[in-house]
This record gives C-alpha cells, structure tokens and sequence, in this order.
C-alpha cells in the first residue's frame, strides 16, 4: 500500500520532471502545432466513437429489439477518455471554468501572478493524480480484473486516468511558460454570459 507521504514525493518529482520536458519540448519547432493537433484528433476520435456506439446501442435495443449488452460499456470507455484529451484541449484554449472574483479586484501585475499561480497548482494537482491513478491502475493489473461483457482487463480500461492527467499537467506546463515568458496574455474574465 502507497502512503501519502509516498504519493506527494512521487507527485512533486513527477511535476518537476513535467515541466522540465514541457520547457525542453516548448523550444522544438512543430512541437506545439503536433501536441496539440494530436489532442485534438484523440479527443474528436473517441468522443465520436463513443457517440457512435450509443446510436448503435439505442437502434439495437428499440428498433430490433435487442439491446447489446458491451454498448453501455464502450460508450461510457470512450466518452471518459475522448473528455480527458477533450480537457487538454480547453486548457490550451482557456476555455475552462473559472472564478473571476478575485481575478477582476487585481491590476495587470496582480492577475499574471495569480494566473501562474493557478497553472502551478494545476500542474501539482495534475501530478498528484497522475501519480495516483498509475498506483490505481497497477492495483487493478495485480487484481487481475477483466469487464464483464468485453472480457478487456479493467487496468486497460482505466488508464486513462494517469494518461489524461500526465497530458493535463504538460498542459499546465506549457500554459505556465507561456505566460511567464510573455508569449500568451493573462486570461481575460467573461462577461455577460
């Protein structure tokens, strides 16, 4: 069993060891553009297909009357991992939620500190479940779990977790670089929604 203590060392070299990769990678040329067409693709990939699955689902059980019994499973599988790629993308983009209150009272100075700071804790967070969830896939490899209707072993199936947050906490990365070094602007508040 992992402890705590454990999981915060872990989460903390593996946010170091992100940003460095995110600082070394940043500097090549089509990096960026490949990254993020990549997530992109993923997200659109997945989401479709899940979306795809659920019409077959929904022809299958009320047009002929018999309802496939893996389709609940593979659109709820490939939903969550076309979401989790689908959430790197509205990172990059800022299209996230946000809570504006204290970002609104701040000068120019004020609101980029505060915008580092969230993608810091993003980032940390990020690792934090990244390095948790590796743990919890494992477990479920050693447990030797496998789906019920597909037969697919669930560490398989919740890989995602690790992978989706490790591609987050990159994108936090990036989105800390960026606006360090000045190449994006501290995000704007949305208004009059």
């Amino acid at each position: 069993m992992v402890t705590l203590n454990t999981l915060l060392w872990q989460s903390a070299i593996f946010a170091l060891l992100v940003f460095v990769l995110a600082a070394f990678l940043a500097r090549r040329p089509g990096f960026r553009r490949f990254f993020h067409v990549l997530a992109d693709v993923l997200a659109g990939v997945f989401l479709s297909a899940g979306l795809a699955v659920v019409l077959v689902s929904v022809f299958m059980r009320y047009v002929l009357n018999n309802p496939p019994g893996w389709a609940d499973e593979f659109a709820r599988i490939f939903v969550a991992w076309g979401a989790m790629f689908g959430f790197t993308v509205a990172l990059r983009e800022g299209r996230h939620i946000t809570v504006d209150i204290l970002f609104s009272l701040l000068g120019p100075a004020g609101k980029r500190r505060l915008d580092l700071l969230a993608h810091a804790i993003g980032l940390l967070f990020s690792a934090f479940i990244t390095v948790a969830g590796w743990h919890y896939v494992m477990f479920l490899k050693q447990l030797g779990l496998r789906s019920i209707y597909t037969d697919i072993p669930e560490w398989i199936l919740t890989f995602i977790l690790p992978l989706g947050f490790a591609l987050f906490a990159f994108q936090f990365a990036l989105g800390f670089l960026d606006l360090y070094s000045g190449r994006t602007q501290v995000h704007e508040e949305v208004s009059g929604v």
